[in-house]
């Protein structure tokens, strides 16, 4: 009896090793996911939306706010990169150091464009600090986030992330209209997702979609809530963060606050 007690406690020794082994090798199979820059494109038809009055409810954003950027020759899946340069050139108004020698501001308050210099040269220093490429394609959300600390670091000043999403995970829009109002910007980490363009019209509007189609990084800076009215009242709000999209195409996206493709968003502060 005791050898087939022995025999048993042995057994079970065995499976529970065997799972442990099973779980510890499935959990390294599970990899980071990947900010890759995917391409994007229009595949259905858009959307009309009829209203006898439409209301812009709350607004922060105007034309020239944020820099837009985007990838260069040589430099592949860097869409990190770019978020990073965006973030980086935003807070040079206030901190001129993170770019040394050049000013990423005209005297009115709008960015600059991309130059041929300046902006390549930050572009290729935050895509080595990323390891773009390195382990993957692309970069992870810690490579993103320690290459861009890394820079901010390098120039003199220090970066937080504040995260931006809800305890059930979605976006808190407070907390990003609260962060926009106060001139921060937002690093939403995405899927393969939607941004879209409103073009109004007399009692209608067209929305517009463009797919991205894989993992991305882009960067909020304003926000745009539209009700829409008929005769029965109110029947639809749509809220949007306003995005640098970092895409060649579309520069300049809106993104749904209740899209279901976010991974992670952080209020970025630079101190």
């Amino acid at each position: 009896m005791k050898k087939f007690a022995k025999f048993l406690t042995a057994v079970v020794l065995l499976a529970l090793l065997s799972a442990f082994g099973t779980l510890a090798y499935a959990s390294e199979a599970v990899t980071e996911e990947r900010y890759v820059g995917a391409p994007a494109y229009s595949p259905r038809a858009n959307e009309v939306i009829n209203f006898t009055s439409r209301a812009v409810s709350l607004e922060n954003y105007t034309a020239g706010k944020c820099p837009t950027y985007s990838r260069i020759t040589g430099q592949p899946n860097s869409c990190g990169a770019v978020a990073g340069a965006e973030i980086v050139a935003f807070y040079d108004k206030y901190f001129p150091n993170l770019i040394p020698d050049w000013t990423s501001h005209y005297t009115n308050g709008n960015y600059r464009i991309q130059d041929r210099v300046y902006v390549p040269a930050l572009l290729s220093e935050l895509y080595t600090l990323m390891r773009t490429n390195v382990d993957d394609v692309g970069v992870s959300e810690n490579d993103f986030k320690n290459g861009l600390k890394t820079y901010v670091n390098n120039h003199g000043c220090d970066i937080e992330y504040q995260s931006a999403k809800t305890l059930l995970g979605a976006l808190n829009f407070d907390a990003c209209r609260n962060a926009i109002d106060n001139n921060k910007v937002i690093a939403l980490l995405v899927s393969a997702g939607e941004l879209y363009s409103v073009s109004p019209h007399e009692g209608y509007d067209i929305i517009t979609p463009t797919t991205i189609a894989g993992s991305h990084i882009m960067v909020a800076y304003g926000y745009m809530q539209l009700k829409y009215y008929n005769t029965n009242g109110l029947f639809r709000t749509d809220t949007y963060l306003i995005v640098a999209t970092g895409l060649d195409a579309v520069t300049i996206g809106m993104y749904k606050i209740d899209a279901k493709n976010l991974n992670s968003a952080y209020i970025i502060n630079i101190s």
